[in-house]
């Protein structure tokens, strides 16, 4: 099904699938060969690894490294929506986030893992992420960046569970029934619906992630929590303060004091506060995060949204004509990561690794932040 449904589109995709830029850190012979033979045995989680599904992306996974994995996001608009195509707009419904999308995304990719002929393992439990990493495919699991889909029904949320979501978003940038988004201008929390939702998933064994929140909600989710909870793809307000996408100190050690993880995204806005950086940049802001919260507790989320176009993720009603305007003129919340050197998709994972260890970090602490920490989470949460 999915196969046959991008046949006629590979050739409008040639971009997606050129190799990362391979990037400058200074290191010496001795240190890319390290890091050469480091990553070999990394397993890479990657907190957000994309919000699409395009023809390439497999290639361009698993040229990241022999064990990658990490989550995909589902149930937005519905992967065979975003098509990146402007003449494929009008298949974009007014409606996001619904119910019936989030199911029909899990049968999609359901789909694209078993036409994947052993590439791509869909992955509902430690144990199915440690089979696929020790098989070299792609260890996928998958998550929604919003729970408006739950709706009046409660109901829905142990029917998603058992169709393979295992961690949602408490919100995604506007506020809803859980709590306050990212996006909202009053820092609020997580409301008395949003504290029986984080109940219900520590029960089921679902990660409550926070990656969109406001800091309020995030610190309130890490409070009503009784296991590791994530902020999986955020930036740090101290790095660009005024960007709606960034964290502060007090939310993220929140997060860290859960047991749970904090993800750095790698959209330029969030890392730098330009439309425009380096993967040296991303680095930095990492070893800024261990900083504060100590290395158990980061790892990175690259959000990377390659077969959308701007003008399909603009159609979403969150996003009214004052916030596309801003995103078109300065880049605040720019969604891509077009503009990032050394991390164009998902074949730059390897660039990290070596961004790590011109850092100075260990071998262990590089598989930490690479991936362990999040598997860590995985495995206490969903078991």
């Amino acid at each position: 099904m999915v196969a046959r449904h991008f046949a006629k589109r590979k050739s409008l995709y040639p971009f997606m699938t050129k190799p990362a830029t391979v990037f400058d850190f200074g290191l010496s012979p001795s240190e890319e060969e390290r890091a050469a033979e480091l990553h070999k045995t990394v397993r890479v989680y990657d907190g957000l690894m994309e919000c699409t599904w395009y023809p390439g992306i497999v290639e361009n996974i698993l040229a990241g490294g022999p064990q990658v994995g990490g989550s995909l996001s589902l149930g937005n608009a519905g992967l065979e929506r975003f098509l990146g195509e402007k003449e494929h707009m009008d298949a974009v419904p007014e409606k996001f986030w619904t119910y019936e999308t989030l199911v029909r995304d899990l049968a999609y990719i359901r789909a694209a893992c078993h036409e994947s002929a052993g590439k791509v393992h869909f992955c509902t439990s430690a144990a199915e992420l440690d089979a696929a990493y020790s098989a070299g495919a792609v260890a996928l699991s998958a998550d929604v960046q919003n729970s408006n889909f739950i709706g009046p029904d409660f109901d829905r949320l142990e029917t998603v569970y058992w169709l393979g979501l295992r961690r949602i978003q408490m919100t995604y940038n506007d506020a809803n029934p859980a709590g306050f988004g990212c996006m909202e201008d009053v820092n609020g929390g997580l409301t008395k619906w949003g504290e029986r939702l984080v109940g219900a998933m520590n029960e089921l064994g679902m990660i409550v992630d926070t990656g969109h929140c406001k800091p309020q909600t995030v610190i309130d989710a890490a409070k009503a929590s009784r296991r590791p909870m994530t902020c999986s793809h955020a930036g740090l307000v101290s790095i660009c303060p005024g960007n709606p996408r960034t964290q502060t100190q007090e939310a993220i050690r929140a997060v860290a004091e859960t047991g749970g993880v904090f993800g750095l995204v790698a959209a330029p806005s969030a890392v730098n506060n330009t439309d425009w950086c380096t993967v040296g940049d991303l680095v930095n802001n990492i070893h800024a995060a261990v900083q504060l919260i100590g290395e158990d507790h980061v790892g990175f989320g690259s959000d990377f949204v390659m077969a959308a176009s701007m003008e399909e993720i603009l159609r979403a009603p969150e996003w009214d004509a004052e916030r596309a305007d801003s995103v078109n003129t300065s880049g605040l919340v720019w969604p891509f990561s077009d503009g990032h050197a050394g991390f164009e998709n998902n074949a730059g994972y390897r660039n990290l690794t070596r961004g790590l260890v011109a850092k100075g970090y260990s071998d262990e602490s590089i598989r930490k932040i690479m991936g362990g920490n999040f598997l860590r989470v995985f495995k206490d949460v969903v078991g």
